[in-house]
């Protein structure tokens, strides 16, 4: 049997067969992928220059896939990502109007689901399935979604001291096993975190049990690692402070939002642990809540936020973790000796210390988010510059750590490997 005459629909992404890193690498604007590997002079396992990053494939706000362009991105040696709807009560071009995780819960979209799944058949190979995007992060304001059917925001969940008890999980579909949603809610429970793993449940269970699509290797909604150094000098206490007579009730709520003890699907549900990791600054020229001065927060600060959740999800499984997004800029400037030492620090410390994250997404930006208050950070790496040299020095000191291919759960790599 040569390697392409396996049958692809029975397989998922594996973690590296020896210790190391998949290195992956977003591509929002034509060239990204080639500018990094060219930093690096290393070929990347995924994304691909055709389909390089995760917002892709939305349709009147039900998610969709465009097969032709995600076989070309296979036949390049690459694995993709793909998305279904994004867990929470948006108003985006990622949501059709109206969109709550209780209506998904309920059946509402099942049709459009179906529809997508069809295509995804077609597609018929390995690929990353995720459910959101850093509810913890940039989908903070919702975190999945409060109040009794899921389209309160946590401010008012904070502000109305309201955020357990009103999210009560729906009768699992036919055939679904009974436990489907145990563990989604309580007193202890955030509803909105609650939504977020009944969420993941109900879709893994649809594209699993009922459309058989087996080759689907699912993560964990790339919940980011945000700065803590200690308890007292972290972000949920910052962001508690934002809530007047509130604070505790914020605090604790916020910490449980982030504890992956609360929002890991189960390892029935999720097959690598997704998180998200920068080490960024504050320059007054990026954010106008700043007034003259600039805000430094050094490499090790970071690292020990890493380790926090780090440690954390270790409490919860051994599964392998991805970070979906991960950045070391230096503001907009990518040509510094700051931005370069912390290329270094910071990868050296994902291939040395941090061995159960197997994968590694570098992120790119588009010219759009180059603004003050959106995200005044160049994380590209490009041939010439002092991080992309300090980004080829630390992975060729770590050779064999680098994999330029994807294994697939048969032991066996992917079929057009680049090698």
């Amino acid at each position: 049997m040569t390697w392409r005459s396996r049958d692809m629909t029975a397989l998922k992404i594996a973690p590296p067969p020896r210790e190391g890193i998949y290195l992956g690498q977003y591509e929002w604007v034509a060239g990204d992928i080639s500018s990094m590997q060219g930093a690096a002079k290393r070929f990347t396992s995924f994304y691909s220059p055709d389909r390089g990053h995760w917002a892709y494939g939305y349709s009147s706000g039900h998610p969709s896939l465009d097969v032709e362009v995600a076989n070309t991105a296979w036949e390049q040696g690459r694995v993709i990502v793909v998305q279904s709807y994004n867990l929470y009560a948006g108003t985006d071009d990622e949501h059709p109007v109206g969109f709550t995780v209780d209506q998904l819960l309920a059946g509402t979209y099942d049709s459009n689901l179906s529809a997508f799944a069809s295509e995804l058949r077609e597609f018929g190979k390995p690929c990353f399935m995720q459910c959101g995007r850093e509810p913890n992060g940039d989908g903070q304001d919702y975190m999945g979604g409060y109040g009794a059917d899921g389209t309160e925001s946590l401010s008012w969940a904070i502000t109305n001291e309201s955020a357990y008890g009103l999210f009560v999980p729906p009768a699992v579909p036919s055939g679904a096993p009974s436990d489907l949603y145990d563990g989604c809610s309580g007193a202890t429970m955030p509803d909105g975190i609650g939504r977020l793993k009944a969420g993941q449940r109900y879709l893994h269970d649809f594209f699993v049990r009922r459309e058989g699509l087996d080759f689907l290797t699912w993560d964990t909604q790339g919940f980011a690692a945000r700065y803590y150094v200690d308890g007292s000098n972290n972000q949920d206490v910052s962001d508690s402070n934002d809530y007047p007579g509130h604070e505790a009730y914020a605090l604790t709520l916020l910490e449980r939002c982030s504890d992956p003890a609360n929002w890991y699907p189960g390892d029935d549900y999720a097959d690598w642990v997704s998180l998200t990791w920068y080490t960024l600054d504050y320059y007054d020229a990026g954010w106008t809540w700043l007034s003259g001065s600039d805000i430094l927060i050094p490499t090790a600060d970071w690292l020990t936020s890493l380790n926090h959740m780090y440690t954390a999800v270790q409490g919860v499984t051994s599964k392998p973790i991805i970070l979906v997004e991960c950045g070391f800029p230096d503001g907009l400037d990518s040509n510094t000796s700051y931005g370069a030492s912390k290329v270094t620090d910071g990868m050296a410390a994902i291939l040395d210390t941090y061995t159960q994250i197997r994968a590694v997404a570098l992120w790119s930006n588009h010219p759009s988010w180059f603004m003050v208050d959106v995200f005044p950070y160049d994380c590209l790496f490009r041939p010439g510059t002092l991080n992309g040299a300090a980004l080829q020095d630390v992975l060729a000191q770590r050779h064999a750590k680098i994999h330029t291919h994807i294994t697939l759960s048969d032991g066996g790599p992917h079929p057009y490997r680049v090698l």
